[in-house]
């Protein structure tokens, strides 16, 4: 044989330790690679719920800070028979997608509670205009006073002292 192609005894020791830390390291990716497939297949999956309207639409600003502190629910019939570092994965990408979908939702609710309350402010606002000046046809105006006598009486109630 050639000495060129042969190792030295300390050469195939080296070697020897290179390889075996090498293939003990191969799992800890292997994990890593099921906890990244398990992250992005959750992430696709992820869906928001649509029951979170009700979140802004009943609570309104409060409801808006929910979909963020509260996990949403991960379907299990996708993880039945998966390694645990899948498992993990999977949810956490399903909560990290699940999440802002969820916000959305409730920020839909939230929009219709602000709409709501607008109109309802709207139309108080407009009632008492309204109702203050209800007399004012019929007695003039604020610059002209000239039937201010005649619309004391029926507009405004009269403080008699006796």
């Amino acid at each position: 044989m050639n000495d060129k192609f042969r190792f030295r005894p300390v050469g195939r020791g080296v070697f020897a330790v290179v390889l075996i830390m090498s293939l003990a390291t191969a799992p800890a990716f292997a994990q890593q690679s099921e906890y990244e497939q398990g992250k992005l297949q959750g992430e696709l999956d992820a869906r928001g719920q649509a029951v979170w309207i009700l979140s802004g639409l009943l609570l309104g600003p409060i409801g808006l800070i929910l979909p963020w502190v509260i996990n949403p629910h991960v379907p299990g019939a996708n993880l039945i028979g998966k390694s645990l570092e899948y498992v993990t994965g999977y949810m956490d990408g399903y909560r990290h997608d699940a999440k802002p979908k969820n916000f959305l939702y409730s920020l839909i609710g939230f929009a219709v509670w602000g709409a709501v309350a607008t109109a309802v402010l709207v139309g108080a606002a407009q009632s008492a205009d309204q109702a203050a000046n209800s007399c004012g046809g019929g007695c003039g105006d604020a610059f002209n006073n000239s039937m201010n006598d005649a619309c004391s009486s029926s507009c405004s109630p009269q403080l008699t002292l006796r």
